[in-house]
């Protein structure tokens, strides 16, 4: 499998094939699998298997299970991406982000926790301890007479 993020081009209003406009307010459960672009004011959860665009004049609060996600607008809420998750420089997000691919541009603004998984047999193993190579770094730097302690040097493996 690439570790490559996805690429998708800007989503101009062609490529989108819903829009929620942008003097609409909606509550509720939204499920899609193409794509989708709120401009307005969504309340709820929503559950798709392809692209969710919230545009720039968006306000939305709910929680988000997406393929894809670009934010131009403001979030309140969890986000689960299978993909990416793109966070422009007009977008507020407020809660966290899962997803194996993020974007977050400057100026955008995050407040939460994100977490980035990958499928398990891409993540490299961590490296094995080995005691006996690294015993006399650790004296070294356990030494506290700077007239005794020698320069350590750092090899990698």
């Amino acid at each position: 499998m690439d570790n490559k993020p996805p690429f998708f081009p800007e989503s101009g209003p062609e490529k989108v094939t819903t829009v929620i406009a942008d003097d609409l307010e909606i509550r509720g459960t939204m499920r899609f699998k193409s794509s989708l672009m709120i401009k307005g004011i969504f309340q709820g959860e929503v559950i798709s298997e392809g692209l969710l665009i919230v545009g720039p004049t968006a306000k939305v609060a709910a929680s988000i299970i997406t393929k894809d996600l670009v934010s131009h607008g403001e979030i309140q809420g969890d986000v689960t991406a299978s993909e990416q998750v793109v966070l422009k420089n007009t977008s507020v997000h407020t809660g966290n982000i899962t997803t194996p691919h993020i974007i977050i541009e400057n100026g955008s603004l995050f407040n939460g926790s994100c977490i980035m998984e990958r499928d398990a047999s891409v993540a490299a193993k961590p490296p094995e301890w080995d005691a006996e190579a690294h015993k006399e770094s650790a004296y070294l730097a356990d030494t506290k007479d700077e007239t005794t302690r020698k320069r350590i040097t750092v090899v990698s493996k």
